[in-house]
């Protein structure tokens, strides 16, 4: 085992306990599990509206172009 060397032991100079340090405050929804689980729902809610707007802008475009070449 290691041996503990007593001369190598500083004395502390400054005995005051130092202020603690101000704690960061995060909004609810960075810190609570069950608001960053919303925000992944939301989140999938969102990605799933877009793709289907897609979808539909595309499908509309296709039938528009192809009323306008039968005319």
């Amino acid at each position: 085992m290691h041996q503990i060397n007593p001369k190598k032991f500083k004395e502390i100079k400054n005995k005051t306990i130092p202020n603690p340090l101000r704690p960061k405050f995060r909004q609810k929804a960075q810190s609570n599990i069950y608001f960053l689980s919303q925000r992944k729902v939301s989140e999938e809610k969102k990605n799933k509206i877009i793709k289907n707007t897609k979808f539909i802008i595309i499908l509309l475009l296709i039938i528009v172009g192809g009323y306008l070449l039968s005319n």
